[in-house]
C-alpha cells in the first residue's frame, strides 16, 4: 500500500462539527426568576444573562410558550429546560446560540454524543470547541433585517472583506484579480484575492468560478441558508489550500416543517437596477430525518452611466452593474437510518445569465465603438455524506462531494461602427474529493476531556479552457488546454482543557490550548505540512484571551499553471529608459517551470469580554498579522521599465545569440508577434526579457477588528439591540527580492484602511425596525504625481418589518418588508483618468447604485 493509500485509509473517519449548547456554554450558574410566557422572551432574557446572541427564526418561535424559570442554573441547563418538549434544539457557535426546529430533542450531556443535534463550527474540527480564532458570523434573519437579498451583498458588507475580485459592481480594474468576469461574487478576506480564501458550503469544498479560483457564494439562495461563518485568519492547517485570507463557511438549513413563499420588487431611484425576486422554501420533518427545498428566481436591469451623474464623462452606454437573470436551488436531507448509521445529503444549481457594454470613447455608443458581452455560467454540485456512530461516543463521517461550475463568455467589439472581432470564452471547472474522519473523546483532563478529530482523503480539480477569436471570417484558437490536479491529505487537530471553572484555579478560569497539523501531497508541487496552534486562557468568567499562530498555504491556480507562454518582438524606444544599443527586445511571458505553493504564517491575538455589570454586552478586539511569500506575480510591474534598473538585471539576457533567440522562439505555441514594423532578424535582438510568473512576490498585512454587541429586554418585552464592528489593516508589498516596499491597503484600487458598519434592532410585537450605517474608508491615488485622497463612502439603510398575527387564521405567516437602502444616495467620489472608457471612481471599493427601495412580501405556513 503506498503514503497515498495509508493516508485515505488511516483516515476512515469523519466527524462535522456537532455541539449541544450544554457542551458548548459552561458558564457559572446564576440566579434566574422567570414568568411562563412566550419563549422567545424567555430565551432573549437568558442569552442576555450570559452574555450570549440568540440567533432564531420567527417561524421556529411561533407560538411556543416557555415555563416558569425559577434557580440557579447555568446558561446551558437553562436554555435546555425552556426548549424541553417545544420540538426545538440549541447550538453553539462562538458566542451566538441558534436556535432550529429538529426531530431530536437537545442533548443535556456535558459531552457531545456520537449522533446529537449536529452544528458546523468553522475554525475548529472539534465538536463544541469554540475556536481559538475569532469568527464572525451572520444569521439569515440577520441578513435580511440589513435588507441583504443575497449572499453576493452580505460579502460585499462584510468589514474584514475586499470587495475588489469577482464582483458584479466592478469595472475597469487595473488590479489584477480584480477584473469582474462573468458577475459571480466571490470573498476576498483582507484583500488577499479571491484564490486566498477558502469558501465552504456546509462544511464542504465547492467548485471554483472561472480562473480566480474563488467561489460563487451568491449561487446559492439566501432563503436556503441558516447562517454564515466567517475566519478572517490562516486557517490551511484545518482545510487546506486556499485558506490563507481565512475560510468562510455557508451553512445551509438542514431540514424545514411547511412552507414560506416570498416576492420582492424593487428599483434604484436614480435609475436602472429594477429588482424582481421570488423564492420559495419548504421541507418536511420526521421522526429522525427531514429535508429541505428552497428556490429562487431573481432578475434585475443594468445601471449605466448616462443614469448615474458621477459618469457623466463616460458614454451613456456604458454599463455601471450589469443587468441579471439568475435561477437557483438547494436540496438538504438527513435521515437516521439505525442506532449506528445515519445519512446526509445536499445539492446545489445555479444558472446565471448577465449583460454589460463598454464604449471605448466619450461619444458614440458601445455599438460604434465599443463591446458587448453575454456572459453565462452554471454550476451545480452534490455531497453525500454517511455517519457512523462509533463506541467511547466518537463519531465517524464518509463524505464525497462533486462540484461543477461552468462559464461560457461571448463579447462582440465594434470600431468605426463595424464588428471589428468576436470572441468566445469557454471556463470549465470540476471537483470531486472523497474524504473521512472521525472526532471523539481521549482522556479526562482537570479541565475537561481531551478530544481528537483525525481525516484524511484525496481531491480533484479540473480546468478545461478555450478561447476563440474571429475576427475577417477567420476563426483563430488563443487558447485551449485541459488540466488537473490531484491532491492526498491528512490531517489532525487536538483540544487539550487543562484548567476549568471546577478547578477553582486562581486567576485561571479556563486554561485550554489547541494544535493542528495537515500534510497536502500535490502531484505537481510535492508535499506542505501546515501546522496551528491556539490558546483559551480566562482568567475570570466573562473574560476571554485567545491566541493562534500557524502557517498557511495556496497552491498556483491552474490558469497560472498553464499561462500560455507569449513572445512580443518591440523596438528599443518602447522601453524608458530606451533599451541600450537600440536594436529590438524580444519580452517574453509565460509561466516559469519551477512553480510553488505561495506560502504564509499568521497570527492573531484576541480579547472578549462580557461584563456581569452590563448584561448582554459583548467587546472583542482582536489584533492580527500575515507574512505571506512566494506570491505569484509577474516581477516586473511595468515590462516598459526594466531597463536602467539593476533589480530587473536577473530578467535579462543582453547580447544573445541568433541560435538563443530561436530556440526560445521554437518553445512559444502562438509564434512570435513582431511589433517592431521591421523585418525580423534573430542575429539583430538586443536582449530577452523575460517577465513571466514565478513566485517573487511577498506582502505583510496586519490590523484590528473590533466589535461590540449589546442586546436589551424590556418589562413589556420590547427587544432592543445595538452591533458594531470596524476593521482596520495597513498592507505592504515588494514584487521581487531587491525592490522597494510598496503601500497596498489604502491606496485606490486595493482595500482602504478602514471600513465600518453599525446597527440597531428594535423590535415590539410583530414589528421590527432595523437601522444601520456602512462607512468604507477613503484611499489615496497615488498612480501619478500629485497624489490625491478619494473621499470615503458613507451609506445609511433602513428596514421595517411587520408581521400578522399568530392568531390570525389564513391570514397568519404574513409578512411585509420596506427596505430603504442608500437613504441619502451616497455616490462614491470621483477620482482622475485618462481614458474615456475608464470609470471614474474606484469601482473595487465603491458601489453606485445610489438610493434603492425595495418592498417584500411573505407567507408561510
Amino acid at each position: 500500500m503506498d503514503n497515498k493509500s495509508r493516508l485515505l485509509v488511516a483516515a476512515i473517519l469523519s466527524s462535522t462539527a456537532i455541539c449541544s449548547v450544554a457542551q458548548a456554554q459552561e458558564d457559572t450558574r446564576r440566579d434566574f426568576d422567570l414568568p411562563a410566557q412566550e419563549l422567545k422572551f424567555s430565551l432573549h432574557a437568558v442569552t442576555r444573562i450570559a452574555g450570549l446572541e440568540l440567533a432564531a427564526t420567527s417561524e421556529a418561535l411561533s407560538g411556543k410558550r416557555a415555563p416558569a424559570l425559577k434557580g440557579h442554573y447555568s446558561a446551558a441547563e437553562a436554555i435546555a429546560l425552556l426548549l424541553k418538549g417545544t420540538g426545538l434544539t440549541a447550538q453553539v457557535s462562538g458566542r451566538t446560540v441558534f436556535i432550529r426546529e429538529n426531530s431530536p430533542s437537545p442533548q443535556s450531556a456535558s459531552e457531545p454524543t456520537a449522533m446529537g443535534p449536529e452544528i458546523t463550527v468553522t475554525g475548529s474540527r472539534i465538536r463544541g470547541a469554540v475556536p481559538t480564532s475569532p469568527v464572525v458570523a451572520s444569521s439569515r434573519d440577520e441578513i435580511e433585517r440589513r435588507g441583504i437579498t443575497d449572499l453576493g451583498a452580505y460579502a460585499r458588507s462584510v468589514p474584514q472583506n475586499y470587495a475588489g475580485g469577482q464582483n458584479p459592481g466592478v469595472i475597469g480594474s487595473v488590479q489584477e484579480g480584480s477584473e469582474n468576469f462573468n458577475s459571480s461574487s466571490t470573498l476576498n478576506l483582507r484583500g488577499l484575492g479571491a484564490d486566498a480564501t477558502l469558501t465552504l458550503i456546509d462544511g464542504h469544498r465547492a467548485a471554483y468560478d472561472s480562473v480566480v479560483q474563488g467561489v460563487d457564494i451568491s449561487a446559492i439562495p439566501l432563503v436556503a441558508i441558516d447562517r454564515v461563518e466567517i475566519v478572517a485568519d490562516g486557517s490551511s492547517a484545518l482545510y487546506g489550500s486556499d485558506a490563507v485570507g481565512g475560510v468562510a463557511n455557508v451553512i445551509l438549513r438542514q431540514d424545514y416543517e411547511g412552507g414560506k413563499i416570498s416576492a420582492r420588487l424593487g428599483a434604484a431611484t436614480e435609475g436602472g437596477d429594477v429588482q424582481q425576486q421570488y423564492n420559495l422554501v419548504t421541507g418536511s420533518r420526521w421522526d429522525g430525518g427531514g429535508f429541505m427545498v428552497a428556490g429562487d428566481f431573481s432578475r434585475s436591469t443594468d445601471v449605466t452611466a448616462g443614469q448615474r451623474s458621477i459618469t457623466s464623462a463616460l458614454d451613456g452606454s456604458t454599463t455601471l452593474y450589469p443587468s441579471l437573470n439568475q435561477k437557483s436551488a438547494v436540496l438538504a436531507g438527513h435521515q437516521q437510518l439505525n442506532d449506528i448509521f445515519s445519512f446526509e445529503i445536499d445539492g446545489q444549481f445555479s444558472k446565471r445569465s448577465s449583460k454589460t457594454a463598454l464604449a471605448f470613447l466619450a461619444t458614440g455608443d458601445f455599438t460604434v465603438n465599443g463591446t458587448a458581452a453575454q456572459r453565462d455560467v452554471k454550476s451545480w454540485s452534490i455531497a453525500p455524506r454517511l455517519k457512523a456512530a462509533l463506541p467511547g461516543g466518537w463519531l465517524a463521517t464518509l463524505g464525497y462531494v462533486h462540484g461543477s461550475s461552468d462559464s461560457d463568455a461571448a463579447t462582440v467589439t465594434n470600431l468605426g461602427g463595424a464588428e471589428f472581432s468576436r470572441n468566445r470564452i469557454f471556463y470549465d471547472n470540476t471537483l470531486d474529493t472523497l474524504e473521512a474522519s472521525a472526532e471523539g473523546g481521549l482522556l479526562q483532563l482537570p479541565g475537561g476531556k481531551a478530544r481528537l478529530a483525525l481525516g484524511g482523503g484525496w481531491r480533484s480539480v479540473s480546468l478545461d479552457a478555450n478561447i476563440r477569436s474571429t475576427r475577417g471570417g477567420a476563426t483563430s484558437t488563443l487558447v485551449d488546454y485541459t488540466s488537473g490536479q490531484d491532491v492526498w491529505f491528512g490531517y489532525g487537530e487536538l483540544s487539550l482543557p487543562l484548567v476549568g471553572p471546577d478547578n477553582n484555579v486562581p486567576l485561571v478560569h479556563r486554561f485550554r490550548l489547541t494544535g493542528a497539523a495537515r500534510y497536502e501531497d500535490y502531484e505537481r508541487f510535492g508535499g506542505t505540512t501546515t501546522p496551528k496552534f491556539g490558546v483559551v486562557y480566562e482568567p475570570v468568567s466573562g473574560l476571554a484571551i485567545k491566541g493562534t499562530w500557524g502557517k498557511s498555504f495556496k497552491a498556483p491556480t491552474l490558469a497560472q499553471i498553464n499561462k500560455v507562454p507569449e513572445g512580443n518582438l518591440l523596438n528599443a524606444s518602447y522601453f524608458v529608459p530606451a533599451a541600450p544599443g537600440g536594436q529590438p527586445v524580444l519580452l517574453l511571458g509565460g509561466v516559469s517551470p519551477d512553480l510553488k505553493p505561495e506560502k504564509a504564517t499568521t497570527w492573531t491575538a484576541t480579547v472578549t469580554a462580557t461584563p456581569a455589570f452590563a448584561e448582554g454586552l459583548r467587546l472583542e478586539v482582536s489584533y492580527f498579522h500575515t507574512r505571506y511569500k512566494d506570491r505569484v506575480v509577474q516581477p516586473a510591474t511595468s515590462s516598459s521599465q526594466v531597463f536602467g534598473n539593476d533589480i530587473y538585471d536577473r530578467l535579462i539576457v543582453y547580447n544573445p545569440t541568433a541560435e538563443q533567440v530561436n530556440a526560445v522562439i521554437a518553445e512559444l505555441p502562438l509564434g512570435l508577434v513582431n511589433q517592431t514594423g521591421q523585418a525580423f532578424d534573430p542575429a539583430n535582438v538586443g536582449a530577452i526579457v523575460d517577465n513571466s510568473l514565478q513566485n517573487a512576490a511577498s506582502q505583510t498585512l496586519e490590523g484590528v477588528d473590533a466589535s461590540a454587541d449589546y442586546q436589551l429586554t424590556f418589562a413589556r418585552g420590547d427587544q432592543l439591540g445595538f452591533n458594531a464592528a470596524v476593521s482596520y489593516l495597513k498592507s505592504n508589498q515588494k514584487l521581487s527580492e531587491g525592490q522597494p516596499t510598496i503601500q497596498r491597503a489604502g491606496t485606490i484600487f486595493d482595500p482602504p484602511h478602514w471600513r465600518a458598519r453599525g446597527s440597531a434592532t428594535w423590535q415590539r410585537g410583530n414589528f421590527t425596525l432595523s437601522p444601520s450605517i456602512t462607512y468604507i474608508g477613503g484611499t489615496l491615488d497615488d498612480r501619478y504625481q500629485p497624489y490625491v485622497r478619494v473621499g470615503s463612502y458613507t451609506s445609511v439603510d433602513a428596514v421595517a418589518q411587520v408581521r400578522t398575527s399568530e392568531t390570525a387564521g389564513f391570514l397568519s405567516g404574513i409578512e411585509v418588508t420596506l427596505s430603504l437602502l442608500n437613504i441619502f444616495n451616497e455616490m462614491p467620489a470621483t477620482i482622475r483618468n485618462s481614458s474615456a472608457a475608464a470609470p471614474t471612481y474606484d469601482a473595487t471599493n465603491y458601489p453606485v447604485i445610489g438610493r434603492s427601495v425595495s418592498l417584500g412580501l411573505s407567507k408561510a405556513w
